[in-house]
């Protein structure tokens, strides 16, 4: 298993109940869409609990591009083809 983290500019849509998130982005000139899992920490931030830090609204994420770091995740197991998973840790410029 490998973690790796990236910042991406794009533009992020989540769910907070769900803890689910979409941002499309671009990769080497190429759009791409991720997808993956809203961490604790900024998912209480979502939510409004200030002991995790100054709350986000979620509704103004997708208004405009924003700057954000994604923990990938690869994971290689034995007898089948590796897969990514990708978790949205933090909101760089959050609104």
């Amino acid at each position: 298993m490998e973690e790796h983290g990236n910042e991406f500019v794009g533009t992020v849509f989540v769910l907070p109940e769900s803890r689910s998130f979409e941002l499309k982005t671009t990769l080497h000139g190429t759009p791409v869409t991720l997808t993956g899992t809203v961490s604790q920490q900024l998912a209480a931030q979502f939510a409004g609990n200030l002991a995790a830090g100054a709350p986000i609204d979620v509704r103004q994420l997708a208004l405009q591009p924003r700057r954000v770091e994604v923990l990938t995740r690869e994971i290689h197991e034995r007898h089948r083809a590796p897969r990514k998973m990708h978790f949205l840790m933090r909101v760089i410029d959050g609104a």
